[in-house]
């Protein structure tokens, strides 16, 4: 619903607007990149940890001529989540006209659900008579797996991906021999390593990972505890997973943000350079622009979910463009916070050492100016956008002191002071 997401209210949007939004959602949905990587990991690679589920005990249950069937106790079903993902994925079957790929509707198990706390995403585990198939909605996508599609296992195993999506879901089925699974990915700078859990009851699994599968190379292998840092415990290339039968915007936002705009554009440019995945990015509002030497920042408000993106040419070592996309991953989220980002063009980076440090938050939507006090007669006024701001960190004197604060003050149009206290300097 529109007013959940905090969007303005609704208006027909024209079908070039429409065609441009279904475009932008298909773009990176292509197979993942396959590079032959060194076994020795490069120093500036950065360790991601890819988020897990919720862990209850739930029963499931089958059609009543089957009985009940008990999960296992690292998976959970939301039921109400479930039926509302299943629905709207459904419907987005019947609009592409491909209900006859699939078994009818009120065949549909739902088997668990995944619902990371941090993002919009929920992945529905389905079945239905002999076909395994995952549906995954956001707050304005659909994508399901075809359930017709021949596994891609990986070689020397019954592994093999169902389903990968923009958003950075990975799903699909193990090798029953396996007690858990190690799934390994690497993008051009990064690597990421994640022990999954395998529902037994097909051994079925479902991860939703921190960057995009168009541009990471999986591997997996059984999780056995045990790592070296140097070469990847997960030794089986796992190769893509099918194309999806519906990959649709089905809750088209009331009003497109804009991006006709240096902050527009930089925010196209940015995520879509960026190996982390932002889901939903064509619903973001744009927030505050920062610009410095050859890097701009931007922050960019969905509701309650804030996320910046920032990147350039001086980000690194000055001879490629490099992106990064940060969510608020928090599961506490004060009306004023600071924002975790980035130093962009730090020596340790490869920089020149020339490094400029953004220092961003949130307040309430109502504020215009932010007032803020570094301490050694630092003090920077900062803009408000969309309820974010963003203003360079001045050089400061001494050692770095860890406990650092900075001092707050939020105002609002006429001056009346919303919040004042600290937030923390690093």
């Amino acid at each position: 619903m529109t007013d959940d997401l905090g969007l303005p209210g609704r208006r027909e949007l024209p079908p070039e607007v429409l065609d441009n939004l279904r475009m932008s959602l298909r773009e990176g949905m292509g197979k993942p990149e396959r590079r032959r990587w060194p076994i020795a990991v490069a120093a500036a690679a950065v360790v991601l940890v890819l988020a897990g589920a919720l862990v209850t005990t739930v029963l499931i249950r089958e059609p009543d001529r089957q009985g009940p069937v008990v999960a296992n106790p690292d998976f959970s079903l939301d039921r109400p989540k479930a039926a509302e993902a299943m629905n709207r994925c459904w419907a987005a079957i019947e609009k592409k006209g491909r209900t006859a790929d699939f078994p009818a509707r009120d065949e549909w198990v739902p088997q668990f659900t995944t619902t990371p706390t941090w993002t919009s995403i929920t992945v529905v585990a389905v079945r239905a008579g002999d076909k395994t198939f995952f549906c995954e909605t956001t707050s304005i996508t659909v994508t399901v797996s075809d359930p017709n599609a021949s596994p891609p296992y990986a070689a020397g195993t019954r592994t093999a991906a169902l389903l990968m999506t923009r958003a950075g879901t990975v799903a699909g089925v193990a090798d029953p021999g396996w007690d858990k699974m190690e799934l390994f990915g690497r993008t051009a700078d990064s690597t990421a390593s994640s022990e999954v859990r395998l529902f037994r009851n097909g051994n079925l699994f479902v991860e939703v990972a921190r960057s995009k599968p168009s541009t990471t190379t999986y591997s997996v292998g059984p999780y056995t505890g045990e790592s070296d840092d140097a070469l990847t415990d997960a030794p089986h290339v796992l190769p893509p997973a099918p194309e999806p039968v519906v990959t649709e915007i089905d809750r088209v936002p009331p009003a497109v943000p804009i991006r006709d705009t240096p902050a527009g554009e930089f925010f196209k440019t940015c995520v879509a350079g960026a190996s982390e995945p932002l889901p939903d990015e064509d619903a973001y509002e744009l927030g505050t622009l920062l610009e410095g030497d050859d890097v701009k920042v931007v922050t960019a408000r969905l509701g309650d979910r804030v996320a910046v993106c920032q990147g350039g040419l001086g980000y690194r070592d000055g001879t490629s463009e490099y992106y990064r996309v940060f969510e608020d991953l928090t599961a506490e989220r004060p009306p004023v916070r600071k924002l975790s980002t980035e130093t962009l063009g730090a020596a340790e980076q490869g920089g020149t050492g020339n490094a400029q440090t953004p220092f961003i938050g949130v307040v309430p939507r109502t504020a215009t100016t932010v007032k803020l006090d570094f301490g050694a007669g630092k003090k920077v006024d900062a803009a408000v956008t969309e309820g974010t701001f963003a203003v360079w960190r001045p050089e400061l004197p001494g050692a770095m002191d860890p406990n650092a604060q900075v001092g707050v003050v939020v105002l609002d149009a006429a001056g009346k002071t919303l919040h004042e206290g600290t937030l923390a300097l690093y």
